[in-house]
């Protein structure tokens, strides 16, 4: 039973030991297809020739990414018919028998759902890096518990959607979920033909847009009952793409588009396979979750403590060496006249009021 694995990595180191984490501690090592995504510099690539015909890779200039969708969207399309899909960070540590714990849960998960399109998905539980090399695996972290959990919906002071760690009360068997995690998704194949990546959502969000898309085609969401993987979270030091900005590329830009299309996803606006399926699926899903979409774009999103968006830019040239650093932002409450970002304020609504 093969498993395609889709890694989009960003100038990330870890993305090699990822690969080698995933492969060693499987059950089945030779059963599993890797899709990769490297955004590097012609240097930083990963050496994955070792796989042989079991890689897909496509290596991509630093310079050239857009974002996690993006990225996300190419390595899914390297998907050809495996039995399995599993999306995962380039920056992830594996359990002895991964691949095997991973299949036997969701098989529970659909004889529990009596539905075969079921999605395992949660928060992994951390793991960091000392300035000597060595790992850490933390227990009982105050921010990424070790924990198995499930997955509620939130939409954060900075007035983004995400997900919110659960207690997981019965432990015995994998339970419902609210949303997946883009890091830690297990599902079947049939996943990538009915919900492909929507390229156009860069990061924050494309989880929960991903969730509506799927529920509403009869998908359900499911947690694991035993956690699989460690996560590298606090990457303080580590390049992020939206904290480089080559050849005009900008985060700002970018994401300022990724809200607009999030929006008309969420609120059912959006057409066609990046919008929601069935309208009644649509509406049990925010019963579900307990939150009405409209009521909240029409109430509470005014009511956020930030009234800009800030992202701090670090322009470089071809080889990665740094040009300046710029702070843009936006406004994403029409609260004009209290915009924090005024001065430097690339919001759409403000095109031809010179920084109003």
């Amino acid at each position: 039973m093969s498993i395609f694995i889709s890694i989009a990595g960003y100038r990330d180191t870890e993305l090699p030991k990822t690969i080698r984490s995933l492969y060693d501690n499987a059950d089945n090592p030779d059963e599993l297809i890797f899709g990769i995504v490297s955004q590097d510099v012609k240097k930083g690539h990963p050496n994955v020739e070792w796989l042989g015909d079991q890689v897909r890779i496509n290596r991509m200039h630093a310079r050239d990414a857009r974002g996690a969708g993006f990225a996300r969207k190419i390595a899914m399309e390297m998907y050809q018919d495996e039995d399995y899909f599993f999306q995962v960070d380039s920056h992830m540590k594996f359990i002895k028998g991964w691949d095997t714990k991973l299949k036997n849960m969701l098989l529970e998960s659909q004889q529990l759902a009596n539905n075969k399109k079921i999605i395992l998905s949660q928060f992994p539980a951390p793991y960091t890096i000392f300035t000597d090399g060595t790992y850490f695996y933390p227990k009982g972290d105050q921010y990424f518990w070790d924990d198995v959990s499930w997955t509620s919906v939130v939409n954060t002071w900075s007035a983004v959607w995400a997900g919110n760690r659960e207690v997981m009360e019965d432990k015995t068997k994998p339970m419902k979920s609210h949303t997946i995690l883009a890091g830690l998704l297990f599902t079947i194949g049939d996943f990538v033909k009915e919900i492909p990546y929507d390229e156009r959502i860069c990061f924050m969000g494309e989880e929960l847009c991903i969730a509506i898309r799927a529920y509403t085609r009869g998908w359900e969401i499911y947690a694991p009952n035993e956690m699989v993987c460690w996560h590298f979270y606090k990457r303080e030091d580590r390049p992020k793409v939206w904290n480089d900005n080559t050849y005009g590329r900008s985060w700002t830009d970018l994401e300022m588009k990724s809200q607009r299309i999030q929006k008309n996803v969420i609120l059912g606006v959006e057409q066609g396979i990046y919008g929601i399926g069935d309208y009644d699926k649509y509406v049990e899903y925010q019963e579900m979750i307990g939150i009405n979409f409209a009521e909240f774009y029409e109430k509470d999103m005014d009511r956020k403590l930030n009234l800009g968006l800030f992202t701090q830019e670090t322009i470089f040239d071809e080889n990665f060496n740094m040009i300046e650093i710029s702070i843009t932002g936006y406004c994403n409450s029409g609260l004009h006249k209290e915009c924090f970002a005024r001065e430097n304020c690339q919001c759409i609504c403000h095109e031809g009021e010179n920084n109003v």
